[in-house]
Order: C-alpha cells, then sequence, then structure tokens
C-alpha cells in the first residue's frame, strides 16, 4: 500500500510488494491546487501516469514509493484538469528524476514554472515579485557555469527544505531568484536536488571568505546583484 498524506486522490502500489521509502516534496513557490504526476522511466510523459498526487492545497506533498527510478512532473491547468495538455498560463516543471532507494528516504524541491507561449519563466516573475538576488555561479577559475540552480535558504544552516530555487543557469552562469519580500537569506548552488552534497556533485556556498555562509541582506523591493557563487566538485 502507497501512503499519502495531505493529498487527494487514489492509487495503488500497482502489485509491487517490496520495501517502501519515503519520499517527500515541495512544489515552489508555493504552487497551490498542482498535480504532481510520477512515471517510470520509458513512459511517455505526456500519457496517463504510473501515480497522481493532487490537487495540492500548499504544494507540499509525501507518499511511499517502491525503490526504482521515477520522474516527477508538476503541472497545473487553469481549466482545473487534472490531464491533458498544458497551455500557455499554465503552470509546469521540468521532469525531476528521483532514484529511490530502500530506507534512505527523499526530501526535494520541485520547480515550476508559467508558460508563456513555448517560452517559460519563474512563478515568482508572473506573480510580480521585485525582490530578487542576481549573480552568477562560477568554476574555481572564475569561468561561467550551465546546468546549475542556486537555492535559497532564511536559515544559516542550510539544512532544511530551500525556500526558493532558481531556475537552470544558462552558458554565462548567470541566475535571478525572486522573492516576494526583502529579507536575510543565505545561498549555495547545486547541480542537484535534495540531500547533502554528494560525491561528484558540483556544489558551492556564498560566503566571503568565512566559514560560515554570508547573509545576503536584501531590501524589500530591490534587487542585490553580484552574489557570485564558486562551485566545486565534491570528492
Amino acid at each position: 500500500m502507497l501512503l499519502l498524506i495531505g493529498v487527494v486522490g487514489c492509487f495503488s502500489s500497482r502489485g509491487d510488494d517490496r520495501t517502501l521509502t519515503q519520499v517527500r516534496g515541495t512544489v515552489y513557490e508555493p504552487a497551490r491546487q498542482v498535480v504532481v504526476d510520477v512515471y517510470k522511466p520509458g513512459m511517455d510523459l505526456r500519457g496517463p501516469p504510473y501515480l497522481q498526487l493532487g490537487p495540492l492545497d500548499d504544494g507540499g506533498f509525501e507518499v511511499e514509493l517502491p525503490p526504482g527510478e521515477y520522474l516527477l512532473v508538476a503541472r497545473r491547468r487553469a481549466s482545473g484538469e487534472k490531464t491533458g495538455p498544458v497551455r500557455s498560463g499554465d503552470l509546469k516543471s521540468d521532469p525531476v528524476r528521483v532514484r529511490v532507494e530502500p530506507g534512505e528516504p527523499l526530501d526535494l524541491p520541485v520547480l515550476a514554472y508559467v508558460k508563456q507561449g513555448n517560452a517559460k519563466q519563474p512563478l515568482g516573475a508572473s506573480a510580480g515579485w521585485t525582490t530578487a538576488i542576481r549573480g552568477r555561479v562560477l568554476d574555481a577559475e572564475g569561468n561561467p557555469v550551465e546546468g546549475v540552480r542556486v537555492h535559497v535558504y532564511d536559515h544559516i544552516q542550510m539544512s532544511e527544505r530551500p525556500k526558493f530555487v532558481s531556475a537552470k543557469t544558462g552558458p554565462d552562469g548567470r541566475y535571478e531568484v525572486r522573492l516576494p519580500e526583502g529579507g536575510t537569506y543565505y545561498v549555495c548552488a547545486r547541480n542537484r536536488y535534495g540531500g547533502p552534497p554528494e560525491v561528484g556533485e558540483l556544489y558551492g556556498r556564498y560566503d566571503q571568505g568565512t566559514v560560515d555562509p554570508s547573509a545576503v541582506i536584501v531590501p524589500g523591493g530591490q534587487v542585490v546583484t553580484g552574489v557570485d557563487i564558486t562551485v566545486h566538485k565534491v570528492w
């Protein structure tokens, strides 16, 4: 049996009686009434999912899954339908690949976008948020790093779920994270979601030569620039 907390919907384990592992997540920023479709590799992501979670009241979900690989896609259609094409103005995430191992709970964010024609933009931009953090992600030689995301926390320990997550950096390594309000934030860059940094992962925190992460103080309604982060491969 699959256990699902705080989610409206019914589904079964489809005959798989192996050990189940807890998977928790949040669709940012946060996305109410969103549906999370769970697929297995090789399934058509436009077709019926292996499991469907939601609609979610606050973007959070919790489910137990058998070990294996899965792809998670978050969607919210303006029509209110739980299936069908995603159109301009609807909410959608990129597929999030998850490997579920026996007895190793996962806690992951899912970054959603508002589709604009054939393009997409972070939900915070669509919501009209004018507070933001901008910078670049660089390697040790000062070269831009493509394909990583910046995670924003409101606690220096940076051990809980990130409050906000950027889109992936492009070839120039630049990022922007829109925020609903000003405050004191702590940021890191990494090329995967969830859990502590693993061997082979690109990871780096924003600091100014200190042992602890440096705070980024963001006044409400303003954009703080030059928050550059150097990433290294974890060994």
